[in-house]
């Protein structure tokens, strides 16, 4: 049971955070269908709403199953991106620190079924998590290639 997923995890975040407000300073810099503050805004309420529920669940044994999770029809306009930034950081350093309280049973034995993703464990999921920061990464580093021309 290795921690350098959670490394990986806090990496990515704290790179996504330095791109965002780099980035803010355009109010018309958009990612996609995204402005950076819904972009921020979703990345928190997915870590809060998502994440830390399932990963929790099937942390303590219950086999949940979950369907596809998505927030993109969310109305984010009242959240500020400082705000929303500050809440993901927080979710994932609590998420981070209760992984990091789990046996190895817990987070490589214990499954949940997810629709897309087949059977999960605590780690698989927290590689979905990556693989989304990736994805928003991916989006961040376009916009910067934009900006610097």
């Amino acid at each position: 049971m290795s921690n350098s997923i959670l490394d990986d995890l806090l990496n990515s975040q704290q790179l996504m955070i330095a791109m965002l407000r780099i980035s803010a300073e355009d109010p018309s810099a958009r990612v996609g269908a995204w402005d950076l503050r819904d972009l921020a805004a979703h990345l928190a309420a997915t870590e809060r709403d998502c994440y830390v529920p399932r990963i929790r669940s099937i942390a303590t044994g219950e086999n949940p199953s979950f369907g596809v999770f998505t927030n993109d029809g969310t109305d984010f306009s009242g959240i500020h991106l400082d705000d929303a930034l500050d809440e993901w950081t927080a979710t994932r350093t609590m998420l981070t620190g209760y992984v990091q309280t789990l046996d190895s049973d817990q987070r490589t034995r214990l499954i949940g079924h997810h629709e897309r993703h087949g059977d999960v464990t605590v780690d698989r999921y927290l590689e979905i998590a990556l693989e989304h920061d990736r994805d928003h990464l991916r989006g961040l580093e376009r916009l910067a290639g934009e900006v610097t021309r």
